[in-house]
């Protein structure tokens, strides 16, 4: 981990950054037992609240092994962050495209690839995985109802482990 050898302000954002990811995915796991409804700003809010965490959480992560993660891991952190940060706010749809859906599938494909990097080099091995995973369960959900619930939890384990890790290794 580079947290170790990151400047007071950097390893100050890497540690907000995991306190986000740990506290996004979270709520990202209770999110997948509420039921949706149309127009519940209630549940837009913490959908709103989730997906900016995630989106901090991705930071966090990022910043703690960017050494490691070369370009590659650069430009897919940039691709992943860009789809996580289109969901952020109103779900638009403009020229009929659904920027939603869009921008969830350009995210959890640029994670899972991100992911790839992060187990090439031996980081964060849990979550990577189930990051991965949840791109398989995301995929597997027009076939099987279940698939989605388990893509959420999934993603959202995937980052209170990142989180955790990232805590546990800065205090070294």
């Amino acid at each position: 981990m580079t947290a170790g050898i990151l400047q007071p302000g950097t390893a100050m954002v890497v540690r907000f950054g995991a306190l986000a990811a740990m506290l996004g995915g979270a709520l990202r796991i209770i999110s997948s037992f509420v039921p949706y409804q149309v127009d519940q700003p209630w549940l837009e809010a913490l959908y709103g609240l989730i997906d900016l965490c995630l989106l901090f959480g991705l930071i966090g992560v990022y910043l703690a092994f960017a050494e490691a993660l070369g370009a590659i891991g650069f430009v897919l952190f940039v691709v992943a962050t860009a789809g996580l940060a289109s969901i952020v706010g109103p779900d638009a749809q403009m020229f009929g495209v659904d920027f939603y859906r869009a921008g969830a599938l350009v995210f959890i494909v640029a994670l899972a690839a991100f992911s790839v990097q992060l187990l090439r080099k031996k980081t964060v091995i849990a979550s990577a995985t189930m990051w991965i995973l949840a791109l398989a369960f995301s995929l597997a959900s027009p076939f099987a109802q279940l698939a989605f619930m388990g893509a959420g939890i999934l993603l959202g384990a995937g980052y209170v482990l990142a989180g955790l890790a990232i805590l546990r290794l800065s205090r070294r």
